[in-house]
């Protein structure tokens, strides 16, 4: 019997240490949630590399990746408000080359600048593998310039 007790004291002791430990998170509040919610600028997407061949997809999925990272955020894209991108440096292997040869295929690359009130952002990357192409590196490159815009 006095086993029995001097548990039920120790189980309640304990309960009483580990409530602490389960209590509600501090929850956002209105003066420390995100301190700036400005709107991003909108992206626009030119391509300025003289002579090389851009997809035509390759545009419309940065601008798609940068929205995505903004609405994933929690921010809102501007209507009125615009950045430039355009992209410098292009370069892209064939599928086949890709999966055949991989690394040894050369890389997709794309180096862009970012234009916005005055202000100018490099955004580049390139992949040498044989799974990722050029419409990934793409969607990278719209990740990046929402980092450097938010």
């Amino acid at each position: 019997m006095k086993v029995e007790k001097y548990f039920a004291i120790i189980v309640l002791f304990a309960t009483f240490i580990l409530s602490g430990c389960a209590g509600t998170p501090h929850l956002a509040t209105a003066s420390n949630a995100a301190p700036n919610l400005r709107e991003l600028p909108m992206l626009k997407v030119t391509v300025e590399c003289g002579s090389c061949e851009v997809k035509p997809t390759i545009p419309a999925l940065i601008v798609n990746s940068y929205n995505a990272a903004a609405s994933k955020a929690g921010r809102r894209i501007s209507v009125t408000d615009a950045a430039s991108l355009s992209i410098k440096e292009y370069s892209a292997r064939g599928d086949a080359a890709r999966f055949l040869a991989g690394a040894f295929a050369g890389k997709d690359e794309i180096k862009a600048v970012i234009v916005y009130q005055g202000k100018n952002y490099v955004v580049e990357d390139y992949y040498r593998n044989a799974w990722l192409g050029i419409e990934t590196l793409a969607e990278n490159i719209g990740g990046l310039a929402y980092m450097e815009l938010k």
